[in-house]
């Protein structure tokens, strides 16, 4: 039953979705033709300036809308006459929390690797040949292991999911404490509240145990022990510098968030099956 929801989920909202890729995409080819055109001439028209402008902003508005849109699937079901339906399945209130998780994480992904990739193809299509962007992504490649993508892709998926399940929770104990369906809007402010009381906590317990991981070694140490710089040079006159940092994590801090996600992701479903009156 938990996966004919998902199925309906994706259903309700892929059309949506595929609407939003279509314009950023058409948005994205627009903006790097006029940008390509502006490097070959050097004049930046009112209306090309103006075009520019707006495209930014409504980029920017689709990417907010998108977003409200996901998670506010989730709050249909708490203050919405959909919500007789859908706490009437056979479903647990973890099942449910589960697969709206699933659904919008989902969607942000595959959102996020289309357009990832969209905008490589049109840089390599639009920026001058003079400087050689497949080399440079082959000796990026050449530094990035396996492991570290592994980790780089872990790490936006658990974001994702940690600030889904509090945005959830939010919802869920705004609606038990204010029943009146007028005011479901204070969700945000239980939800900014609470993000601020979650990342101090963060931040303290980071601060008490300063111990971290390198995933490249699987080392433990400081930061200051840990952290070492390598160098990248592409065709003999462009050095990167950067450290391998980017592989190393709190382990205190990583515990503590995949806890407080686990916490908040059962404390939603427990909401939802014992203290949510519809």
């Amino acid at each position: 039953m938990m996966f004919k929801y998902m199925k309906y989920e994706i259903r309700g909202t892929y059309r949506y979705m595929l609407g939003v890729l279509a314009l950023v995409l058409i948005l994205t080819t627009a903006l790097y033709t006029y940008i390509s055109r502006v490097g070959s001439t050097g004049e930046i028209s009112a209306f090309g300036g103006t075009f520019m402008g707006n495209s930014v902003m409504i980029l920017f508005g689709t990417a907010l809308t998108t977003f409200l849109y996901i998670v506010g699937s989730f709050r249909k079901e708490l203050y919405e006459d959909r919500g007789y339906l859908t706490f009437t399945l056979p479903l647990t209130g973890n099942q449910v929390v589960g697969s709206k998780l699933f659904v919008a994480t989902l969607w942000f992904l595959a959102l996020g690797a289309a357009i990832a990739v969209y905008n490589i193809i049109m840089a390599l299509l639009f920026i001058p040949a003079e400087i050689n962007l497949l080399e440079f992504f082959k000796t990026i490649f050449s530094h990035v292991s396996i492991k570290g993508t592994l980790y780089v892709v872990l790490s936006g998926v658990i974001s994702i999911v940690n600030m889904l399940t509090l945005i959830y929770f939010s919802m869920a104990i705004s609606r038990v404490t204010l029943r009146n369906k007028k005011i479901g809007g204070l969700w945000f402010i239980v939800f900014i509240v609470l993000s601020g009381i979650l990342t101090y906590g963060q931040f303290k317990i980071i601060e008490l145990l300063p111990y971290y991981i390198d995933l490249n070694t699987f080392n433990i140490g400081t930061m200051d022990t840990l952290n070492q710089q390598f160098q990248m040079e592409i065709n003999n006159n462009i050095v990167l510098s950067t450290d391998t940092g980017m592989l190393t994590t709190n382990i205190a801090g990583a515990i503590y968030n995949i806890g407080i996600t686990v916490a908040l992701f059962l404390g939603t479903g427990y909401l939802i099956d014992r203290k949510i009156d519809l």
